[in-house]
């Protein structure tokens, strides 16, 4: 990976380390003598707030290039999260977790685009791979730490979030000038033999979310998105219920998602060496196909081996699909939308997390086995609407490898 390449993925990692503010905001503000309701309603701040942030990450990533957005959002949200502690008022409180969530997730568009542009098309999946690895270290082991800082106080763990942010930001400043004005296509093609692949539905049109969404076939794999993220997402809403139910007790259930996170930060890497060489279609295909039959394995019987089997195989399936999931709305994107080619797939993946825990406990309460089958329901269409909407174009720019 080049020099940039690797800057980013260490920022990233630096970023995910500090990322404290949502782990542990109920606990401060409890502390701090607020109600359980105004914590709620700070939560919820945030996690609106980081919603709207990649979708308006991405429209700024495309209008004012990828390294400035990066620099700006970590900033921005480094300078918000130091003057948090010092805020008594639970409205200014709220609103300033909510611009805390918009600012702090505003990069992540720019991400990924730039590890588009600064990769060749050859090794897109496998520097996703090791962007997830970058990300899911830090997401684990940042937690920890956290915990660490609050032993010594609440605005230690603030500061170093926000140290976390401002050091990503520093890092941004060294990546590449020239995606900043023009975006080279996957291909290493000029901007305007990129153009000309332009499909016909976002040809012409106004860079805009607008033209995204006259793309038919990626809205149907976004569609296919959502319906595995309701799939993926029951692994930490109803398999909780699941286990418990099988009388195991609750740290049994920690222990399949230390399983989860242990296999992923192993082999993920490796695998991907093989998964790369596939096409961008049966990729996806087969990692939902994996994770859906993970879920239906719940049915087979409460024992432990079970569970840990069933665990096992749709971690394979996540590992077979999410690199490629991750890459291809930028592979596959106009240079002029990538950002928002980006942004609205990470958007339609967060609905999927949102809905699936929601309908998964709902249908638990009824049925408990019906859960299990709707995964395999879901699984069905989505790999339906993924394999449908994935042309073989799709992996035009994909060289073959030597090794």
């Amino acid at each position: 990976m080049s020099r940039p390449v690797w800057l980013l993925l260490i920022g990233t990692l630096i970023n995910r380390l500090g990322s404290f503010l949502q782990v542990y905001l109920v606990l401060y503000l409890t502390d701090r003598g607020f109600s359980t309701a105004s914590t709620g309603f700070a939560l919820g701040a945030f996690g609106v707030g980081t919603v709207v942030g990649v979708i308006i990450g991405g429209s700024v990533s495309d209008r004012l290039g990828y390294r400035h957005t990066i620099v700006g959002s970590m900033l921005v949200a480094g300078v918000l999260t130091v003057v948090l502690p010092h805020l008594t008022n639970i409205a200014a409180v709220v609103g300033v977790v909510g611009a805390v969530g918009l600012t702090s997730q505003a990069y992540r568009p720019a991400a990924s685009a730039l590890l588009i542009d600064l990769t060749p098309p050859e090794r897109h999946i496998m520097v996703f791979a090791a962007y997830r690895l970058a990300y899911n270290v830090g997401t684990v082991a940042g937690p920890l730490l956290g915990a660490l800082l609050i032993t010594y106080s609440y605005e230690a763990m603030f500061y170093c979030n926000a140290i976390a942010l401002v050091a990503f930001g520093l890092l941004a400043f060294s990546l590449p000038k020239h995606s900043e004005v023009a975006h080279a296509s996957p291909s290493g093609d000029s901007e305007e033999v990129a153009d000309a692949r332009e499909s016909p539905e976002t040809a012409g049109r106004p860079a805009s979310y607008l033209a995204v969404l006259t793309d038919t076939r990626f809205i149907v794999f976004n569609i296919a998105m959502i319906l595995g993220g309701m799939v993926y997402i029951q692994s930490i809403s109803t398999l909780a219920l699941q286990v418990t139910a099988a009388g195991h007790a609750p740290g049994f259930y920690a222990a399949l998602l230390s399983i989860n996170a242990f296999v992923i930060t192993c082999l993920e890497l490796p695998i991907t060496r093989f998964v790369q060489r596939m096409t961008d279609r049966a990729t996806v295909a087969l990692g939902n196909i994996l994770v859906g039959a993970g879920m239906m394995l719940y049915l087979a019987g409460p024992s432990a081996a079970v569970l840990v089997v069933a665990t096992l195989v749709w971690t394979a399936g996540e590992m077979v699909g999410t690199p490629t999931i991750t890459a291809y709305p930028g592979r596959i994107a106009p240079p002029r939308l990538r950002g928002r080619y980006i942004a609205l797939s990470e958007f339609a993946t967060q609905v999927g997390y949102a809905a699936g825990p929601a309908l998964g406990v709902a249908l638990w309460a009824v049925w408990p086995a019906g859960v299990w089958w709707l995964c395999g329901a879901l699984t069905v269409l989505a790999v339906f609407g993924s394999s449908v909407s994935m042309p073989g174009a799709a992996d035009r720019n994909r060289q073959p490898l030597d090794s």
